[in-house]
């Protein structure tokens, strides 16, 4: 039987970011309104290379110089709805930042496909491959197309392991912060049923009171 997991749900927004002005008692006041007293926890890499991470009320947030990234630590609905929320709230703070594009990505690992999902994602490709005794370690499905003023970006990858990992990216490119904004503000009724549409109904992996 399919198992579907959600993981590492997040939002982000792309531009010129400030990690100066966005340091971690600038993440705290600015984005989450925090007292300068309250203390907030920082998470290092220990190899030095990729930003620090602020961790507030079950979110973590890096800022890097091209772009703001807030994790879910739980991948939920109501988690990304939030992280949607703060980074609307990073542009009201900083809005002479030029930014590029604004998105969330919602991400499930599927393990144990049933046999109507790999043909589904099967093409003629394959089989000429296997015909000339070619083995095929990893696949890459993509496709894009617009919605509600914007764009779902559908990748699904597949591991030499038997597990798929499956992205729906809610994309938005603009200069405008507003037009970002309105996209982050795209309300989460809306962006979790196209979503269950997507899983439950075009790739039939799961009943739709199974995905979350």
């Amino acid at each position: 039987m399919s198992d579907i997991k959600t993981i590492q749900w997040n939002s982000v927004v792309v531009g010129k970011w400030n990690p100066a002005i966005l340091s971690p008692k600038g993440i705290a006041d600015l984005i989450f309104d925090k007292p300068p007293d309250e203390p907030i926890e920082i998470l290092v890499p220990l190899n030095a290379i990729g930003p620090f991470k602020v961790r507030i009320d079950g979110l973590l947030i890096s800022a890097d110089f091209d772009r703001l990234i807030i994790d879910c630590e739980k991948s939920d609905w109501e988690m990304i709805g939030k992280s949607k929320e703060y980074c609307c709230k990073a542009i009201d703070a900083l809005p002479k930042t030029p930014l590029t594009a604004a998105g969330f990505n919602i991400r499930y690992k599927l393990s144990d496909p049933d046999e109507h999902f790999t043909e589904l994602l099967s093409i003629p490709l394959d089989a000429t491959l296997s015909d000339n005794s070619l083995k095929i370690t990893g696949r890459e499905t993509r496709r894009s197309f617009p919605w509600n003023n914007g764009e779902i970006n559908l990748h699904i990858v597949k591991a030499e392991t038997e597990h798929y990992d499956i992205l729906v990216n809610f994309n938005k490119s603009s200069n405008n912060n507003n037009e970002l904004q309105e996209w982050l503000k795209t309300p989460i009724n809306e962006v979790k049923n196209i979503t269950k549409t997507i899983i439950c109904t075009i790739l039939d992996i799961c009943e739709e009171d199974k995905i979350l």
